[in-house]
């Protein structure tokens, strides 16, 4: 009979998820497309274009939707079952609400898991596809004060570089340009390519193009498989300026700071993102308990009140959440504290509502 109960419950609450988390993602889509018409007309952007980027976004909507959905699903199953007296019967029998609840938080473990694992291995490598696209047409103009488009550093005095894209896995570098000035500020040398791949101590070249100037007389020449050092130009530093912590995952990402530890850098940023993913990985299982003991707690049958409830719980999860990142970032919160913030301040309000509502 209890296995019954639980196939029962857990066949109703997974069509609940997966309805909403089709419904959310599709709402989260649709806004996003709206907000961005505008800039893939200015990029002239084709349709073909336009599919790939949303190819490589909806990981990430799934991903922020997967929270929201087992919330609202998890507060409407509970008010469902107290609208139908089906609760009440239950408990009739002697099932506590902890027997009741287990298999929808044994659901939302697996979730948590499968979350993690979405979010390190499909959602940062998506991240990095749609990166390469934003950058190509230049369509985070909201950010682009911030978000280079491009890489361009003086490395002395005389010497400039430009580089369109860097690869991080692979340690790549795209569209390279690098110039050498005189003291009357004219190019009298200009190196060409199409890629460089770090080997360790210098960039590799399978090809560039090499023209220098004298006397306003120019030549050139193709010069194949050749190495370059660029004093400070190495992959590290090009992590920095290109790659933000959701285009790595959680490994690399642990990687990456561990080496610019080595070298002194600020890591707060880096660090933040990297307890952020493990913890928004378990943002599931949190809210699904919080969402369990808040709408026992409410006993009102009512939807209006479980989607404001669910509202509620969402709402302030993710403002915390925010908030804790921000802080965390400008080191005024440990890191580990700030990407964990919105786990625990939801676990306080769970403690307090259940000894004092439910127990």
């Amino acid at each position: 009979m209890i296995k019954l109960i639980d196939l029962y419950i857990l066949k109703r609450f997974i069509g609940r998820l997966i309805f909403l988390l089709i419904a959310i993602s599709s709402i989260i889509l649709i806004t996003n497309l709206v907000e961005m018409i505008d800039n893939f007309i200015d990029a002239e952007m084709n349709s073909n274009e336009i599919f790939y980027y949303y190819l490589y976004t909806l990981p990430m909507i799934i991903s922020y939707a997967l929270p929201m959905a087992i919330t609202i699903s998890t507060v409407l199953s509970i008010l469902a079952y107290i609208k139908n007296n089906e609760l009440l019967a239950i408990r009739s029998l002697g099932i506590n609400y902890f027997r009741f609840t287990k298999i929808i938080i044994i659901l939302s473990i697996f979730i948590s898991m499968f979350h993690f694992y979405f979010e390190n291995m499909v959602v940062s490598n998506s991240n990095r596809l749609k990166n390469k696209i934003v950058r190509k047409y230049n369509l985070d103009k909201k950010n682009n004060k911030h978000n280079k488009n491009n890489f361009i550093e003086d490395i002395n005095k005389n010497q400039s570089i430009l580089i369109m894209n860097y690869n991080n896995k692979n340690q790549t570098a795209s569209k390279i340009v690098l110039k050498e000035i005189n003291e009357s500020n004219e190019v009298i040398s200009r190196i060409d390519a199409n890629k460089m791949k770090w080997n360790g101590s210098a960039w590799h070249f399978e090809e560039l193009l090499y023209r220098t100037w004298n006397n306003h007389e120019e030549k050139f020449q193709l010069i194949k498989d050749t190495s370059i050092f660029l004093q400070n130009i190495n992959p590290l530093y090009l992590t920095t300026e290109f790659i933000e912590p959701d285009q790595m995952n959680y490994f690399e990402l642990k990687k990456f700071i561990e080496t610019k530890k080595r070298n002194a850098g600020n890591t707060n940023k880096w660090e933040v993102g990297l307890h952020h993913k493990l913890s928004y990985s378990l943002s599931s299982l949190v809210l699904t308990i919080t969402a369990l003991i808040l709408s026992i707690a409410l006993k009102n049958s009512n939807v209006s009140y479980g989607i404001g409830l669910s509202l509620l719980i969402i709402t302030l999860y993710y403002v915390i959440l925010i908030i804790g990142k921000n802080l965390g970032i400008e080191g005024a919160l440990s890191p580990i504290l700030s990407a964990w913030l919105a786990n625990i301040s939801l676990l306080l309000i769970m403690i307090y509502s259940y000894k004092k509502y439910v127990f």
